[in-house]
Formats: C-alpha cells, structure tokens, sequence
C-alpha cells in the first residue's frame, strides 16, 4: 500500500473511536434508565446485525474461491478484516446470556419445547457454535496467509450456514416460542450473506485504485443476493398467508397487517428487498465508485433497519426507534471499524 493511502487511515481512526466511545457510554446510561428492556434487546439487534456482517463479510472469500473463482483477490483482505470482529461478538453474546433475564421471553416459563427453550441451553449452545465459527474463520486465514485454504474454506463456508442458521431460529424465531418457520436459519443465514457483499462492495468502493470490473462483479453480487433474501422471505410468508394457521401468522400480522409497522414493511420492500434490483440496473451504477459507494450505504442501512424489524414487533406494537437502538449502532460500527483498520495495518506488511 502507498504512503498516499496512511493520512485516510489516521482521519478515520479517531472517528471509529469516538464512535465507538460514545455510542457505548449513551447506551450504559440507557441501559440503567427506565426502558432498560429496551436497551437489551438494542444489544440483540445489533449483535445480530453486525455478527452477520462481520461473518458474512469474512465468508465470502472462500465461499468465491470455492467457486473457482479468482476475480475477488484484489479486496480480498478488505473482506478478511470482518474476522476483527470475531472477540467483540462473542463478548456482546456473553453479555446477551448474563442479561437474559431481561430481555428473553424463556426465563421461568416452561415452553412446550422444553429443555431446547431453557435460557441456559439456548445461549450455551450459541456461544459454543459462534466460537467454532470465529475459531474455523481464523485457522482458515492462517491456511491462506499460507498459501493454502480451499479445503479450510469450504468447511468455512459450511460452518457458516449451520451456525447462523442456529443463531436464526434461537435468536429470532425462538422469541416468539408459538411461531414457527423452517425457513427462519436459512433466510437469516442468507441475508447476512447479503449483508456481508453490500458491506465489501461499499469498503472496495472507497478505494480509489479499485477496478472498475471488480466494483461490476460486486454490484451483481449484491442484486442477486437481494433476489435470493427476497425469494426466501416470500417463500417464508406464502405459506403463512394461504393456509392462514394462528401459530404462523403471527409473524405477518403485526408487521405486514398493523398499522404502525407497515411502513416500515413497505420501506423494507423497497429499499432492501427490491431497491438493489432498479439502482444497480444500469452497467454505470455497478462500476462508479461514488453511486456504488451511495447505494451500498443506504442498502446497508436498510438491512440495520431489517433486523431490528425481525425482533422488534414481536414485543413492542408501534415501532420506537432512538438512542436505544442508534447509541449502540454507533459503538458497534466504531468498533468493527478499529478492528478492521487494524487488521488492515497488520496485513500491510504481508506479501
């Protein structure tokens, strides 16, 4: 990396840190406030947001060399970097299991699935998985930086889907323990696919040397993985819909059929589900840095919005978005930037 490309780097470090700062410290008042429930499910929101980007991101390098493919190597270490995230995500998950009590609807009421249900059980197992994620992300980054790692990579990406699948149906299904959907850990494994290609699209973006044809490749990524989040989401609700069963409409009502969340359901349609489809359309929208750079950031910030409408509705009627929810956005996005530049200064050096 040039000399030219260091003065970028330290504007940014303090900004991730005053982020980081900050967003944490006005969340830690909030949380001893009086919607202190509020403020740990803004922990749940977030880490189920950025766990997904983190581990999406980290994921699509050799889920592309799997492929046989070769195009990604240039940015390569830019997805890499998501691995930074790894201690950071398993601490916030700790924080989630110490805190359940106020915040999961588990504690002390003996559900129909039993054991499966019980606090304890359902955090324990998720932590064991995410540890065996970040533990095989990291040992196949070792196999890489030596020269090795297509085996390692596919079992990565194999990982991958089984432990987010898990983080879907316990960590979003399971809250409300009446509804049920086969398709809750694939469409929550997928979407942080998703989220992982609008998150490398939008760093290779800001690159000033990076190939027009690379920025082309990540572009069409990006819509065909709207398409496919799309596809599983209305595979998810069809069923619901036509035969009309109470346990499975419990999910569409409140968020598709009640007044207050609809809007937000259609801006979801929108920006989300539909809107990488009509602004990636045109050749010039995928390989221009700046509209690229622009559409990956609003993307982005509608699938922040689309997991906070995955656990929401299911405890609060009307949507109430503010500092609960934005605080600890800031921090955790201040922190994935630290580590993130810090993994990319450590790479610097490498070969």
């Amino acid at each position: 990396m040039s000399t030219s490309e260091h003065p970028p780097t330290k504007l940014w470090l303090p900004l991730w840190l005053i982020l980081a700062v900050a967003g944490i410290a006005v969340w830690v008042v909030l949380l001893n406030g009086p919607e202190e429930r509020r403020a740990w499910r803004s922990l749940l929101v977030n880490f189920l947001f950025f766990t997904s980007l983190a581990g999406g991101i980290a994921v699509w390098p050799p889920l592309v060399a799997a492929c046989n493919g070769r195009w990604h190597l240039g940015a390569e270490r830019i997805a890499t970097a998501g691995i930074s995230f790894a201690l950071p995500s398993l601490a916030a998950l700790v924080l989630l299991w110490v805190g359940n009590a106020l915040w999961a609807p588990w504690q002390g009421i003996h559900y129909h699935q039993g054991i499966w249900l019980h606090p304890d059980f359902v955090m324990g197992r998720d932590l064991a998985a995410l540890i065996v994620f970040w533990g095989m992300a990291l040992y196949h980054l070792k196999k890489r930086r030596d020269g090795d790692g297509k085996a390692s990579g596919t079992v990565l990406v194999l990982v991958y889907c089984l432990v987010f699948s898990l983080l879907g149906f316990d960590l979003v299904m399971a809250l409300d323990p009446y509804w049920h959907s086969n398709l809750a850990g694939g469409y929550f494994f997928m979407s942080g696919l998703y989220i992982g290609i609008t998150c490398w699209a939008l760093l290779a973006a800001r690159r000033p040397d990076v190939e027009p044809d690379l920025l082309h490749d990540l572009g069409k990524l990006m819509v065909a993985f709207s398409l496919m989040t799309t596809y599983l989401m209305y595979a998810h609700l069809l069923p619901f819909w036509y035969e009309n069963l109470p346990r499975e409409v419990r999910f569409i009502v409140p968020r598709l059929h009640g007044a207050q969340w609809q809007p937000v359901s259609i801006l979801l349609l929108a920006l989300v589900y539909f809107g990488p489809l009509v602004l990636l359309l045109p050749i010039r929208a995928k390989k221009n840095r700046r509209i690229l750079c622009i559409i990956s950031l609003l993307v982005l910030s509608g699938l922040w919005l689309e997991r906070w409408w995955l656990v929401a509705p299911t405890f609060d009627p009307a949507p109430r978005l503010g500092l609960h929810e934005l605080s600890l956005a800031a921090g955790f996005a201040g922190v994935l930037g630290l580590g993130m530049t810090w993994m990319r200064r450590v790479d610097r050096g490498r070969p």
